[in-house]
């Protein structure tokens, strides 16, 4: 048996790598589970309160009816009383919800507002406009069974105010805010996008949603760390959204627009690469802000 210089026998390599499994494993329990204590209280007050709704105060409602004509409504009350809850939280801590959350709305540039809203819009045009393109089968047609059922069972205009708003506002505070705060500090920015990402997109059913939710978490996901503010993630969630609620209305109004719009695949890619070009070009002007801000810091010392 060798021995190092103090005389000390060296670990074996099986021993190193047990020993940093054990350290991945602990690091992970000791820190995952807390971070997510914000999602479940999300999805339990919700849940709770879409519960209460159908089997308690309309309890007369086919299941069908409550999803359509109610459940939006338990839905937002499920939000509203998260961030309560979180609120409370955060204040019984010494610390503030828009602390923990790192949502702020003061010194906001309104142009990077804008484009980020923008960037959302486009990208899922272009993303949109991809999927329709592909063959009906598999994933892609479960996806669009999926799509469909939504815009046929759900209230559109709660289920607008819904999916633009309110989503996007409490799904970036609970794993953009909460859940990515607690995990960088122990974790770093990569282990801790990817986890907060995969757990997101958990949350979206189907594969392709699923897919599309990742890689969505991650952009977001980024922008929230260099920005050191969750609001401009928000509007590009409320972008991503936008697209689906404006349609909802377009198919709503416009009877046999839907159909219309599938059989025309030369407009599709059309308006899929709009959406791509402009998500595109704002993805450019921002990376080029990033390092102007950047050298500007170096030049002043700040970095």
């Amino acid at each position: 048996m060798k021995y190092n210089l103090r005389g000390e026998e060296p670990e074996s390599r099986k021993e190193i790598v047990r020993e940093k499994a054990e350290h991945k494993l602990l690091s992970f329990l000791r820190y995952f589970f807390p971070a997510i204590g914000p999602l479940l209280v999300y999805l339990l007050t919700e849940g709770f309160f879409v519960v209460i709704g159908s089997a308690v105060i309309h309890r007369g409602m086919s299941r069908s009816d409550f999803v359509q004509q109610k459940m939006n409504l338990y839905m937002i009350l499920g939000v509203i009383t998260t961030f309560i809850l979180l609120r409370r939280y955060s204040k019984k801590k010494g610390s503030t919800f828009f602390e923990d959350a790192s949502l702020y709305l003061k010194d906001l540039n309104p142009v990077k507002s804008v484009a980020c809203l923008l960037f959302g819009l486009g990208a899922a045009l272009f993303l949109s406009a991809f999927i329709t393109l592909l063959p009906k089968v598999g994933p892609v047609a479960t996806y669009d069974a999926h799509i469909q059922r939504l815009y046929e069972s759900w209230s559109v205009y709660l289920g607008v105010l819904f999916n633009t708003f309110f989503t996007p506002l409490v799904e970036e505070v609970v794993f953009r805010g909460y859940m990515l705060n607690r995990l960088l500090p122990h974790w770093g920015e990569r282990a801790a996008l990817v986890v907060v990402s995969i757990s997101f997109a958990f949350l979206h059913g189907t594969a392709i949603w699923m897919l599309y939710a990742f890689f969505m978490a991650m952009l977001i996901g980024r922008v929230s760390i260099l920005e050191d503010n969750i609001f401009y993630a928000v509007l590009m969630h409320v972008g991503f959204n936008l697209l689906s609620s404006i349609l909802w209305f377009v198919y709503l109004f416009k009877p046999g627009t839907q159909e219309a719009l599938a059989e025309n695949k030369l407009l599709i890619l059309f308006l899929g690469l709009i959406g791509g070009g402009t998500a595109m070009v704002i993805a450019k002007a921002y990376k080029v802000e990033r390092e102007s801000l950047f050298i500007t810091r170096f030049l002043q010392g700040k970095i």
